[in-house]
């Protein structure tokens, strides 16, 4: 199973702050079990949320790195999240060294917040993942921006020199 807990971003003040979207539909396989008859987002998922919201705004401007969240502080749940709900999922980075990055932030449903936490990430060299993957919420931000997009350049790294 996937999960894609950040469908789109939709502002990026790159290197400073971030803001995504992700909708919950009442048929997301979350939903069946947590709680039956009382369907609600776990909290974890909402710190997932948040973590993969500001480790996209890292990976704009340092596609080499790969941020894994080291530590979470300071969660903090205000409402539930339900089925049907947008969320806003706002991050701020509050510093960036060569290992790490703090980053802290919140989920808002409709202007109200929902949870809140500070995201300690450990920025490792991207060569451990997949050299042709490409993210599909980032690269979707890119081409709408007038960024570079990695897949294109990727592409034509993949085909340089061969005849098609």
């Amino acid at each position: 199973m996937r999960w894609f807990l950040v469908d789109r971003i939709v502002e990026c003040e790159r290197g400073k702050k971030i803001t995504g979207i992700k909708c919950f539909s009442r048929s997301d396989l979350l939903f069946m079990d947590h709680f039956h008859g009382f369907p609600i987002v776990p909290g974890v998922l909402q710190i997932e949320m948040m973590a993969t919201t500001g480790g996209k705004m890292i990976k704009l401007d340092h596609p080499d790195l790969l941020p894994v969240v080291g530590s979470v502080k300071n969660a903090k749940f205000f409402k539930n999240i339900r089925p049907g709900d947008q969320c806003f999922i706002y991050m701020e980075l509050e510093k960036l060294r060569k290992s790490y990055a703090l980053i802290s932030g919140r989920v808002e449903v409709g202007g109200e917040k929902m949870s809140e936490c500070t995201i300690m990430f450990g920025l490792l060299s991207s060569d451990v993942i997949d050299p042709e993957y490409v993210d599909p919420v980032l690269e979707e931000y890119r081409l709408e921006n007038g960024l570079p997009g990695l897949k294109k350049e990727k592409l034509r790294k993949k085909y340089e020199g061969t005849l098609v």
